[in-house]
């Protein structure tokens, strides 16, 4: 891990800035999945303003996050060759939005969804914005 921080503090300041970025939208998804995996029934009722009726999916739905969330972050080991793993960053943030507009209508609160589907979109924007900024560090090595 070390390692890790001082090959990005010693990148051009395009590489930092994208490394940042998969920094915080990893952590992003190991907290929400270790919440939404230890704290259910609280995530459903402050979200959904409802009770779990299949705790087993809802858990699942967290274990992934958090599992999503070690692949965002492994991407940091050797960030200038794992552009094609920031590429499926994107595209999994960018599916994530199509699930959530797609689904929202099944939810019992759809507009916490539609919320969910803009921030992922956020993400995914900041990434494609930052992985094209950080195009020549990739390209020069």
């Amino acid at each position: 891990m070390k390692r890790t921080w001082k090959e990005i503090q010693s990148a051009p300041g395009e590489v930092q800035l994208l490394a940042l970025a998969i920094f915080l939208i990893g952590m992003h998804s190991l907290i929400l999945g270790t919440f939404i995996y230890f704290f259910t029934d609280l995530f459903y009722r402050l979200f959904f303003r409802a009770n779990v009726e299949n705790f087993f999916f809802v858990k699942q739905s967290g274990l992934f996050l958090f599992c999503i969330g070690l692949f965002y972050l492994a991407s940091l080991a050797n960030l200038k060759r794992s552009k094609y793993q920031v590429v499926a960053i994107i595209l999994t943030k960018t599916l994530a939005v199509l699930f959530l507009l797609a689904n929202a209508r099944l939810a019992v609160r759809p507009g916490i969804l539609l919320v969910a589907a803009s921030l992922d979109g956020m993400m995914a924007a900041l990434l494609i914005a930052c992985l094209r900024n950080a195009r020549p560090a990739f390209e020069s090595r």
